[in-house]
């Protein structure tokens, strides 16, 4: 009897521990990996804004004749206003990069295109991209020659607005925050962007369209080569407060000098997201 007893006994103990390990086993990643995946889609479009800008800013054309066309974009230049237009058009436009984009952003100037200290105000205007809303109001301030004998910009994200293409999510993926970028390739020939990388640091928070707050902070500069589509490559550090793992890494890894895939690390697993 008491053998059988020890038996029942050691069974419920390693059934026990068998169920504690299932449920420890038993994470929700849910708010790491659709934070994540929501704030790289929604950087992707913050940037296609930037890159635009920096690509119209520079160029001979535009400030010469007050008129471009750059990558399927009209850029105006108005001396008298210091102003600077970025236009698709009224339809879809479709560029070069197989998006189809229309409506505008309009850059405005506080001094002389694009002098040292002079800040430019940059606010969307029914800007679509594959039929996406996308909002955003932002500074780029030209901060001149850093401490490397590069030309370094600062970035005030004011607000970001970007809405999935999934009509059952009602809600936006907001952005806000502060970074740097450093002119490091390309400066030597400023009216040929297609030689122009920036390195990217800073920290960004937002809201998740799941309404998650996360924040991320960038640990190794992202590498943004004004031709690429995407961010190159670099590493960024994401948490999520409400996550059970609020820690994690976001990795822009380098494949043939240009990949829309970026891997997410959290708690030592492997999740993706490929951007469109």
């Amino acid at each position: 009897m008491m053998k059988k007893l020890s038996c029942i006994i050691l069974i419920a103990a390693i059934t026990g521990f068998s169920g504690c390990n299932k449920k420890a086993d038993e994470i929700d990643y849910n708010p790491n990996v659709l934070s994540a995946k929501d704030y790289v889609k929604a950087e992707d479009a913050l940037f296609d804004v930037i890159n635009a800008f920096f690509k119209g800013v520079n160029d001979t054309a535009v400030l010469n004749s007050g008129f471009g066309y750059i990558d399927d974009c009209s850029v105006y230049y108005y001396p008298g206003e210091d102003s600077m237009t970025y236009g698709y058009g009224s339809v879809d436009r479709y560029c070069h990069d197989q998006k189809y984009r229309r409506g505008m952003f309009i850059a405005k100037f506080d001094g002389d295109v694009f002098e040292q200290g002079v800040n430019a105000r940059i606010i969307t205007d029914s800007l679509f991209v594959n039929n996406i809303p996308y909002e955003t109001n932002l500074n780029i301030t030209n901060l001149g020659i850093n401490l490397s004998n590069l030309t370094e910009f600062k970035i005030e994200l004011i607000s970001s607005l970007y809405f999935l293409p999934d009509t059952a999510v009602k809600n936006g993926i907001t952005l806000n925050g502060t970074l740097s970028l450093v002119w490091e390739e390309g400066h030597s020939t400023p009216e040929i962007h297609e030689d122009d990388t920036y390195l990217v640091s800073g920290s960004i928070t937002g809201i998740s369209s799941d309404l998650y707050q996360f924040s991320v902070n960038i640990q190794t500069p992202l590498v943004n080569y004004l031709d690429c589509c995407w961010l190159k490559s670099g590493t960024s550090g994401i948490t999520v407060p409400g996550a059970q793992y609020p820690d994690g890494t976001m990795d822009y890894i380098t494949e043939d000098e240009c990949n829309n895939l970026v891997n997410f690390f959290f708690n030592d697993n492997l999740f993706f997201e490929v951007i469109r």
